[in-house]
C-alpha cells in the first residue's frame, strides 16, 4: 500500500522519546537527531533572544553508564529531566531541556553545588534549527476499535470567581511526563493539551484566566508544577511570570485546564 510521508518539525522533549527505567531512578536516551546547541561556557549569556532558544544543563561528558548514586546526585539538585545522548563509546549526560534561561540557570548552579558536578555548564539550542523527521502516514488505514483511553485523574485543582482551574494527570500518554518537587507531571504538545482538557468537559486556560490563577498566589503555596509554562489556548504558552506568547504547536508543555463554575472559592492541594 502506498505511504504518503509528512514532514513535521519535532521540538527537543519529543526527540528524548526512548525511556530506561530502573527502581527509583529514571533517565532519558536521547536519539542521534536531537540538537544539543552550543556550549554558553563561563558566564556567558544566551546568544538569541528570548523565547527564540532552549537550554540543557550539560553534567558531563561519561565513559560508563551513570551510576544509580550519580543519578540520585543529581536528582536532589534539579527537577527537570536527566537525558543520556550516546556519542561513540562516550555517554554525555544532559538535563532539560528548560526555556527559561534563568530557571536553567539557577538550576545549574545548584548542580555546580555538588562537587561532583562543579564543571557542569549550560548549552543553547537555537529552536529555529530543530531537525525534520519524516511521518508515514497510510493512504487508506484500516477501521480498527480504539483502547479506552487510561482515566484522567486531577492533580492540582482550585476555584476562584467561578473558575475552575485543574492540572490533569495520565498514564496513558505518548508523550512523556517530567519530574518536579518529586512527583511526575503531565507534558504535552498543544493539540494533546486540547484533546485532554475535552475529555473532561474543560478548556484550555485564557491570557487573562492564567492572570487571575497568578494573582491568587494559589500555585506557590501549594506547589504547583512551574518549571515548564502550561499551554494556554490559541497555542500561547503561559509562563510564570505572567507573560504569554506563541510557541511551536509541538513544544512539551504543562497542561491545565479550565471552566466556568457556580461555588465558592475552594483550594485543594494533593
Amino acid at each position: 500500500m502506498a505511504q504518503l510521508i509528512k514532514i513535521t518539525k519535532i521540538s527537543l522533549g519529543v526527540l528524548s522519546s526512548v525511556l530506561v527505567m530502573t527502581h527509583a531512578y529514571a533517565k532519558n536516551v536521547l536519539l542521534d537527531a536531537c540538537s544539543i546547541g552550543d556550549g554558553l561556557w563561563g558566564n556567558q549569556k544566551p546568544k538569541l533572544e528570548k523565547g527564540k532558544s532552549e537550554f540543557w544543563i550539560q553534567c558531563g561528558v561519561f565513559n560508563q553508564e551513570l551510576t544509580k548514586e550519580k543519578v540520585n546526585h543529581i536528582q536532589k539538585k534539579v527537577d527537570a529531566s536527566i537525558n543520556v545522548k550516546l556519542e561513540g563509546e562516550a555517554k554525555r549526560c544532559l538535563i532539560g531541556p528548560y526555556q527559561d534561561f534563568t530557571t536553567a540557570q539557577k538550576q545549574l548552579r545548584s548542580l555546580q553545588s555538588d562537587r561532583l558536578f562543579k564543571h557542569a555548564a549550560l548549552r543553547e539550542v537555537n529552536l529555529a534549527l530543530l531537525p525534520q523527521v519524516e511521518e508515514p502516514i497510510e493512504s487508506a488505514p484500516e477501521a480498527v476499535s480504539e483502547p479506552e483511553p487510561d482515566p484522567i485523574t486531577i492533580r492540582k485543582q482550585t476555584k476562584i470567581n467561578n473558575l475552575h482551574f485543574v492540572v490533569p494527570f495520565t498514564d496513558d500518554s505518548s508523550e512523556g511526563f517530567y519530574m518536579e518537587n518529586s512527583l511526575p507531571w503531565l507534558r504535552a504538545t498543544s493539540l494533546h493539551a486540547q484533546e485532554i482538557c475535552q475529555q473532561i468537559d474543560m478548556d484550555l486556560v485564557t491570557k487573562e484566566q492564567w492572570q487571575i490563577l497568578l494573582d491568587s498566589t494559589i500555585m506557590t503555596k501549594d506547589k504547583w508544577p512551574v518549571l515548564l509554562p502550561y499551554w494556554g489556548a490559541d497555542n500561547l504558552g503561559l509562563f510564570k511570570d505572567g507573560a504569554a506568547r506563541k510557541l511551536k504547536n509541538t513544544s512539551m508543555l504543562n497542561v491545565m485546564c479550565t471552566k466556568k463554575v457556580e461555588d465558592e472559592v475552594v483550594g485543594n492541594p494533593i
